[in-house]
């Protein structure tokens, strides 16, 4: 007979197995969600450099061990096919278009030396570029060192008005070591959980820079610093996939992804490097997108289980001939330039040759920059940096905004006085810092530029052993001999190391100084020479 025990058994019994079918199907489900695949795209920009304007930039050539490689056959014909290239109102018809393709799913990020170095830049001070970041909607920045060449009032300010997040882990206040910035932010991007970390150029307190923003701050390469700030961002936050923005440059990145573990994603800046295809180290994609506005880069990933599991690269090449500008940007490029349009079009004279400034050992704009400060302050040697931004000139007219483009500073002529010994010294030293095969070592880039000298370097030679000859003037060189020289935005006239006397200020602003050079010139002719001789690459 059925009663009321037995009816009670059996509702149980549905009860739990009812329980037991929902636990299941929960559980799958769970499994199903947490290995599904999630996509996303980065979208990358880097050393833009300001450049509001499209530009002619031809990139460094690849040295090999038999010589020289040209990367743009004849340049000047390829320019004129191809046209200009960048320009921020082109960029951002670019990125609009990367972003249309996935919306929703992106996240657009720059690599610094970003509102430093265009012409525009000695007048309104990235101003304008803030503006068109803005407007282009970018997720976040990390300053490059040409941003700490602004005085630090100005460089906060800029930061004080960018709509994004500008973030370095190993940029720190020199009274207190505190972060200066935030040293990363969280995104979400559809269901996944994105870490951003940034981290500026580690050697910037040893550039020019140091004359602005970068002397109130500490910096450094800091692995220990980023293995526990991973760490803690991965037991906080647990999040999908982490980027790194960095500005330390692709040798450096590679080195920095292959020693810290827990990186997914490293965009890198600082070199200019186009890279064609990401390297992969220590589980780390490692890129960059060269410079100048030339390319912006889409980087598509598959992510499961916090892992990339595909990806998708592309270099998407920002021609003005191929790409119609934002309307937008272009207002706001207008309204940069509309107080400042007449003296930077004014013509001041021309030139016979291609002007750029990308070459390894030497540069036809490196030359004429050393050529006419020897020249106008009358000393045996002259001395520049190899800043690796520049527009290119074509044969043909020179204007005041070309000028601007290549030295966008106010910085002055110094003369002094060394003897030959510390001449050598300090070349030796520059020599070692250029052609170091370790990245953390390796300040610097591309080698200095001179004139007034001839020299012979052989690179098979140890350290301080390279440079094997020196002429100075004509004549052989002399280790006690004292010589005079002008330079401008170097910094070893002031290090006890290579024995400068008579450090004089000038006064004179390099940039206006060169702009009246070739004025009288009229007509430039600058080339590449033989001033400096690499048995290595013979």
């Amino acid at each position: 007979m059925w009663d009321s025990s037995d009816w009670a058994k059996t509702f149980l019994f549905k009860v739990y197995f009812a329980s037991v079918f929902l636990l299941l199907l929960l559980t799958n489900a769970a499994n199903l969600l947490a290995s599904a695949t999630e996509q996303i795209r980065i979208i990358t920009t880097n050393d833009i450099h300001a450049y509001l304007k499209p530009i002619y930039y031809r990139y460094l050539d690849d040295i090999k061990p038999w010589g020289k490689v040209s990367r743009e056959g004849d340049y000047v014909n390829k320019a004129k096919i191809e046209g200009k290239i960048g320009g921020m109102a082109h960029v951002a018809s670019m990125i609009k278009k990367l972003k249309a393709e996935k919306p929703g799913k992106n996240l657009l990020f720059d690599a610094g030396d970003t509102l430093h170095g265009g012409g525009i830049t000695f007048f309104d001070k990235g101003v304008a570029m803030v503006k068109i970041m803005n407007a282009i909607g970018y997720d976040a920045m990390v300053p490059g060192n040409w941003e700490f060449f602004y005085k630090n009032d100005h460089f906060l300010d800029l930061i004080d008005k960018a709509n994004f997040p500008v973030i370095a882990y190993n940029l720190t206040d020199k009274e207190w070591e505190e972060p200066a910035l935030d040293q990363y932010i969280i995104r979400k991007v559809g269901q996944l959980k994105v870490a951003i970390v940034g981290y500026t150029y580690p050697w910037t307190a040893l550039t020019s820079a140091i004359t602005g923003a970068a002397k109130w701050y500490k910096f450094g390469i800091k692995e220990d610093e980023a293995r526990d700030l991973l760490a803690g961002i991965r037991k906080k936050e647990d999040p999908d996939l982490v980027v790194f923005i960095s500005h330390g440059g692709f040798g450096l990145d590679q080195k920095f992804a292959k020693r810290v573990d827990g990186i997914d994603v490293m965009l890198s800046g600082h070199t200019h490097d186009e890279v064609l295809d990401p390297v992969v180290w220590n589980d780390t994609l490692v890129f960059q997108g060269g410079a100048h506005g030339k390319y912006v880069v889409s980087l598509d990933l598959e992510i499961k289980d916090k892992k990339i599991i595909d990806f998708e690269y592309r270099l998407n090449k920002v021609m003005q001939n191929r790409i119609d500008p934002d309307p937008e940007v272009s207002k706001l490029i207008e309204d940069a330039y509309l107080p400042y349009e007449a003296e930077l079009s004014k013509i001041i004279g021309k030139s016979e040759v291609l002007m750029h400034r990308r070459d390894f050992w030497q540069s036809t704009v490196g030359n004429l920059i050393t050529d006419a400060m020897r020249e106008i302050q009358k000393t045996d040697v002259a001395f520049f940096p190899a800043w690796r931004f520049g527009a290119s000139v074509l044969p043909g007219k020179i204007t005041k905004e070309d000028l601007y483009n290549v030295i966008p500073t106010e910085g002055h002529i110094f003369t002094f006085s060394m003897r030959g010994k510390e001449i050598k010294n300090l070349l030796e030293n520059i020599l070692s810092s250029v052609v170091n095969k370790d990245p953390y070592i390796r300040v610097g880039g591309d080698m200095i530029r001179f004139s007034g000298m001839k020299i012979l370097c052989d690179l098979a030679k140890p350290a301080g052993k390279r440079v094997l000859r020196i002429n100075i003037g004509g004549e052989e060189f002399s280790e006690e001999k004292v010589f005079s020289v002008a330079s401008a935005h170097t910094r070893f006239q002031n290090n006890p190391l290579f024995g400068a006397t008579h450090v004089k200020d000038t006064g004179k602003m390099i940039v206006e100084e060169l702009i009246n050079y070739i004025e009288r010139k009229s007509i430039i002719k600058s080339t590449l020479d033989d001033r400096i001789k690499v048995l290595a690459f013979e």
